[in-house]
């Protein structure tokens, strides 16, 4: 082959590699510089509600200002509706993305054209806005949808936050299992809270050094194992509680902590449920206190929820740390591992004091 043909092999073969990347690239992407970042935290350049990529998924953009003056961007209307659908009162002004322009335009002022061809984002309907109705108008023409208002595009979102949090949690899934093989081998496992979103899990990472350096989709995995843990358990192998349940020792919901869920089930077939071992201990040895007059030949069962697993796990052969880094929603708690290996190894990590079986528990250790 001539160099002029290889030089011209060469060029053709970069331009078709070009063309490509152009075609792979999402509608809802722009260019970093193309893009703008309402916030200066460390969770700038992602969603506050999902954690996903905000530049990724620019042109459904939606920034919100509040009445105390903090900004917060979202990938899109879907999760500007779920901060609106409980914060609304608090909310000053909300912008969105001109899919023209690629600037912010006051929402209540643009013209939305919803259900076209073009992809969502978070949501299979997508919702696009324009700042000039005859922009709308054009791109349904090419892309089909509906033209709508703000109001009632949110509205739209706002009616299937279910539905479309359902399909998002169960994608969530093998992230979520990804992100605890990666959670347990590269970052710190200490005083890890309960997180009300997947971006508000994923600026602890950040502003915590959790982890060592993850690529982004690393980050989000693990964020997303960290906001829903339960995803990677095997939900069949748990303890169920219902949402209403209540500790009969603390009076918390019990539901609400699934990672520290404990049971008793006594003969008449009723059982009680507990936010932690230290809380079940406390009703074993003295139910009475707690307003119950069961004897302990009356119970048949007591189940508690393995650390690394989640599944239930018989509690009387089950192996306890105590006095370790890692705190329950009672603050200092006997954590149960199926096996003494497990229980030695979580020991060793963090700093437990003791490792102790079901007899070996006295009631002053409780309190």
């Amino acid at each position: 082959m001539s160099k002029k043909l290889l030089v011209l092999f060469t060029f053709l073969l970069l331009s078709s590699s070009l063309l490509n990347a152009q075609n792979n690239k999402m509608f809802q992407t722009v260019n970093p510089e193309e893009a703008t970042l309402v916030k200066t935290d460390s969770s700038k350049q992602f969603c506050n509600v999902c954690g996903m990529h905000l530049t990724k998924f620019y042109k459904t953009n939606h920034a919100t200002t509040f009445k105390n003056g903090k900004k917060e961007q979202y990938c899109s209307i879907h999760c500007q509706a779920h901060i609106h659908k409980d914060h609304a009162e608090k909310i000053k002004k909300i912008e969105v993305v001109d899919t023209k322009s690629l600037k912010f335009i006051d929402a209540k002022t643009a013209t939305y054209v919803v259900g076209s061809s073009k992809k969502g984002t978070m949501s299979p309907v997508s919702k696009y806005a324009f700042s000039k109705k005859e922009d709308a108008l054009a791109f349904q023409k090419s892309f089909g949808g509906e033209i709508h208002t703000f109001d009632e595009t949110l509205k739209i979102a706002k009616d299937s936050l279910s539905k479309d949090t359902t399909a998002i949690t169960k994608k969530r899934v093998a992230m979520a299992r990804k992100g605890k093989k990666i959670y347990t081998s590269m970052c710190k496992q200490d005083k890890t809270p309960s997180f009300n979103s997947v971006g508000e899990s994923k600026q602890y990472i950040i502003d915590n050094n959790l982890c060592k350096k993850l690529k982004p989709k690393m980050q989000q995995a693990v964020a997303i194992y960290l906001y829903d843990p339960i995803l990677a358990a095997n939900k069949d192998k748990m303890i169920k509680v219902a949402k209403d349940t209540k500790c009969p020792v603390c009076g918390m919901f019990v539901a609400k902590y699934p990672k520290w869920v404990a049971q008793i089930e006594v003969a008449q077939k009723h059982s009680h449920y507990f936010d932690g071992v230290k809380d079940m201990m406390k009703f074993y040895f003295n139910p009475s206190k707690f307003k119950h007059n069961h004897k302990v030949e009356d119970i048949s069962k007591m189940l508690v929820t393995d650390y690394y697993t989640l599944n239930a796990i018989d509690a009387k052969s089950a192996y306890y740390v105590t006095g370790s880094n890692i705190y329950g929603p009672m603050g200092e708690e006997f954590i149960p591992f199926k096996t003494k290996k497990q229980a030695n190894s979580f020991s060793k990590s963090h700093f437990g004091k003791k490792i102790l079986k079901f007899e070996d528990i006295k009631e002053e250790f409780l309190y």
